[in-house]
């Protein structure tokens, strides 16, 4: 439907959105998995985005996911220091 209007498909990682509403960007590629068992699961996730101009920049996502509940949540969103993507 998105496609039809001319917009792009939201992009999901793990069946969460790749960014917050509003943000310009594109996810390229996964970098790098941990998770850490709390009350349930935090998983976070280092993943590589194309931003607005086409520059690639590092962001780490935490989930935090309780599959009992069917409980997903994006607990953060934020860019890793001033390192360039490799």
């Amino acid at each position: 439907m998105a496609e039809a209007n001319g917009e792009r498909p939201a992009r999901k990682l793990g069946g969460v959105r790749d960014a917050p509403a509003g943000r310009e960007n594109d996810l390229e590629r996964l970098v790098k998995v941990r998770q850490q068992v709390v009350a349930g699961t935090m998983h976070h996730f280092t993943v590589e985005v194309k931003e607005a101009g086409g520059a690639k920049k590092l962001y780490e996502a935490k989930v935090w996911e309780k599959v009992w509940e069917n409980f997903k949540q994006l607990q953060s969103f934020e860019p890793v220091g001033d390192a360039a993507a490799a």
